[in-house]
């Protein structure tokens, strides 16, 4: 997405990214990957650490991963650890 030249035009990415219920990883997820902001930069304007931009974005993520649609996303993730597990 951050590669994505205009990812609000998505409306699979937008209905995930609305049924993020935090506010604040809501706002960091679309800085980090819509408005390609670094996390350093994120931090510094909103007065916060590194590390809790990190951690805020991961639950965003994780989040997002949840909803983007309807599950499909998460399913290919569990998926491919599944045959990860099965090639070890």
């Amino acid at each position: 997405m951050r590669h994505k030249p205009q990812p609000y035009q998505s409306d699979l990415i937008m209905s995930a990214l609305n049924k993020i219920d935090d506010r604040e990883q809501r706002n960091i997820f679309e800085c980090y990957y819509f408005k390609r902001e670094g996390i350093v930069s994120i931090a510094k304007r909103r007065g916060i650490t590194e590390r809790v931009v990190g951690q805020l974005l991961i639950r965003a993520v994780q989040a997002f991963i949840e909803q983007y649609d309807e599950g499909h996303l998460l399913l290919m993730f569990k998926d491919s650890e599944l045959e990860n597990e099965e090639t070890e």
